[in-house]
């Protein structure tokens, strides 16, 4: 009886605390918000090798250009001061990858809009990580020294790891 209460009261509580309005996960492990930029995944745990559903929403004012060649995985740090991610446009776009290439990939988001993206894993070792979606200027450049990130989830080890 009392699992049956837990479960009504955990289904009506669910939606409350998801980015946005959609099952995306609880706002404080699943999504996170810097630089008027909200980046959630869809799930809290991984295997190696999966997919992650990455969804990006632009919470300020003004556009917003996202860099479609620098999202990737960063495990967490022990202390903020530690987060320290390194831009690297070839993660995504090849090691060959020019500024042109990245403006001509990145994604213009207005104040509002979202988009969703796929970032498949290779192989990571179990630990914490986040999501980091890099914020460009119109021209290409960094427009923030770090990226906005998604909220913590795990990467276990895959079946054939």
């Amino acid at each position: 009886m009392r699992i049956r209460g837990l479960a009504v009261l955990t289904a009506a509580i669910a939606p409350v605390l998801s980015c946005s309005g959609e099952a995306t996960g609880p706002r404080g492990s699943l999504c996170d918000t810097r630089h008027g930029v909200e980046v959630c995944v869809d799930r809290p745990e991984y295997r190696s090798n999966e997919s992650i559903l990455i969804t990006a929403r632009n919470l300020s004012d003004r556009p917003v250009f996202k860099d479609a060649c620098g999202t990737t995985t960063e495990p967490v740090p022990v202390s903020e001061e530690d987060f320290r991610p390194t831009y690297n446009p070839q993660r995504n776009c090849g090691q060959a990858v020019t500024r042109a290439a990245v403006v001509e990939r990145m994604v213009r988001l207005e104040p509002g809009a979202s988009t969703r993206d796929t970032l498949r894993l290779g192989y990571s070792p179990q630990d914490f990580y986040r999501v980091t979606v890099w914020l460009l200027t119109p021209d290409g450049a960094l427009a923030f020294d770090t990226p906005a990130t998604s909220g913590v989830f795990v990467i276990f080890p895959g079946a054939n790891n």
